[in-house]
């Protein structure tokens, strides 16, 4: 009889064992399952090498982006001055004659972004040997824009070697920073060009034509500075 009840009281602490077992795992198993329920890996790591700005702002008050405006104000006076632009990269610098005679609306949104630092540190996203260089994009992937558009002003001037037309979204007629300088005569985008999408230049390459000739897709634009005079 007491092996018997031995055995007896041996199988219930057995039962009430796996019992508890079964409860602590359902517990853990509605805990894991719950989002309401802390989750310490789910906190940050902090990178000593990442911006102490950065992390030091809050989720709720994201900084407001920089490179986001309403519309290009006004800054240029085409009637009286000429502007150039130089972009500086790692290769050598460019420089552009910015056509304001010509495409005065187009000319001022660029050297508005310019002046503000937009293009500084923005890179040459798309490079198409035989065809074009493209940058301007804060994305980097051809999507980005500054927050606004700008129409298309309708020109003569084709899109040969070393002139630069803004890019845009098939079919727009408007566009934003991105721009493109031709590798080039690319006759199939001028304004005479028979069906397709039709591009009118702003500016040309007065120098650096062989920097542009060098450039690879991520070059970075390190800084646009604009200079202008009296015409």
């Amino acid at each position: 009889m007491n092996l018997l009840a031995n055995v007896k009281v041996f199988y219930i602490i057995g039962a009430a064992i796996m019992i508890g077992g079964v409860l602590i795992a359902a517990v853990a198993q509605s805990s894991s399952a719950d989002p309401s329920v802390p989750d310490a890996t789910a906190t940050p790591t902090i990178d000593p090498s990442a911006s102490p700005v950065a992390s030091e702002t809050p989720a709720t008050s994201p900084t407001p982006d920089p490179r986001v405006f309403t519309q290009a104000e006004q800054v240029i006076d085409a009637a009286t001055k000429q502007y150039t632009a130089t972009i500086k990269t790692d290769k050598g610098d460019i420089v552009l004659k910015l056509r304001a005679d010509v495409a005065p609306n187009t000319v001022n949104s660029f050297v508005f972004l310019a002046q503000k630092g937009y293009f500084d540190g923005l890179t040459f996203h798309r490079v198409e040997p035989n065809f074009v260089v493209q940058g301007g994009d804060p994305k980097g992937n051809g999507t980005g824009g500054p927050g606004y558009t700008t129409k298309d002003e309708p020109n003569e001037i084709k899109n040969t070697r070393g002139t630069v037309s803004m890019a845009k979204v098939s079919g727009s007629g408007q566009f934003g920073s991105q721009f493109f300088i031709n590798l080039k005569n690319n006759v199939g985008l001028d304004f005479d060009s028979k069906g397709g999408e039709k591009f009118y230049p702003f500016a040309e390459v007065t120098s650096g034509m062989d920097v542009v000739d060098r450039l690879a897709k991520g070059d970075v634009m390190r800084s646009v500075t604009i200079t202008e005079s009296p015409k």
